[in-house]
């Protein structure tokens, strides 16, 4: 069985879709499905945004279902400027830069390589959103993208012989300015319209920005994501 993971169900929309579903449930902030997914018996599941809820929702899900390969997807942010949005990055490795430690990640895969990008993946605490600490983060980590949940996968499985593997579709690249998503956003990854309102009043000029983001760049990395596992996982 493989197990899918992601932050939030949005990112992999058209895949969610595809799933002939059998049992769904919850456990505290997590949302599961359990069923078919491209002819492999399959659980996807949606962990919240973070590195905790990722590590608790991994760990739920390797308890419960005892994968044979845990599968993190969704979007990330460019740190080389050589990445543009809808481009696929798998993770040869997850890098801490507050323990300044890597986990190695499963990258054997049997599609072409022209499909995606292969390197270092950087996970951090919170959203990065300005471009000179992206050129920043990419000459301290060497990493593609970064995100906000992989190293909490890692963790989780560190103790199993569950490989995992981390597939993430661009969303925004490096020279893009982008609003400071918890400033919008709640604690569970949902727009705050009161939040927002407040935000972006004394931030007007990340408002269009913000706009392209979310209703061009993650709808754009979304079907390039889907495309991508669809091949991946029917590859298997």
């Amino acid at each position: 069985m493989i197990a899918l993971l992601t932050a939030k169900w949005d990112e992999i929309r058209l895949l969610k879709q595809d799933m002939q579903v059998s049992e769904t449930g919850k456990n505290d902030s997590l949302e599961y499905a359990l069923g078919e997914l491209y002819g492999q018996s399959a659980v996807i599941a949606e962990t919240g945004v973070g590195i905790r809820r990722a590590r608790s929702g991994a760990s739920f899900v390797i308890q419960k279902f005892k994968p044979s390969l845990i599968l993190v997807t969704g979007f990330g942010g460019a740190l080389s400027s050589e990445l543009n949005v809808g481009d696929i990055v798998l993770g040869k490795e997850v890098y801490s830069l507050k323990r300044n430690e890597t986990i190695e990640l499963q990258n054997d895969i049997s599609l072409s390589k022209d499909k995606f990008k292969e390197g270092r993946i950087l996970t951090e605490s919170r959203f990065i959103s300005e471009p000179d600490e992206k050129i920043r983060l990419f000459e301290e980590s060497n990493a593609l993208v970064v995100d906000m949940e992989t190293w909490g996968v890692a963790e989780a499985s560190r103790q199993t012989n569950i490989p995992v593997m981390l597939v993430r579709a661009v969303s925004d690249k490096v020279d893009e300015s982008l609003p400071d998503m918890a400033s919008i956003y709640n604690s569970s990854g949902e727009f705050d319209f009161e939040k927002a309102d407040i935000y972006f009043k004394e931030n007007p000029d990340l408002i269009t920005p913000y706009l392209k983001f979310r209703y061009t760049n993650t709808p754009n990395a979304s079907d390039s994501l889907c495309k991508f596992l669809k091949e991946l996982i029917g590859s298997y």
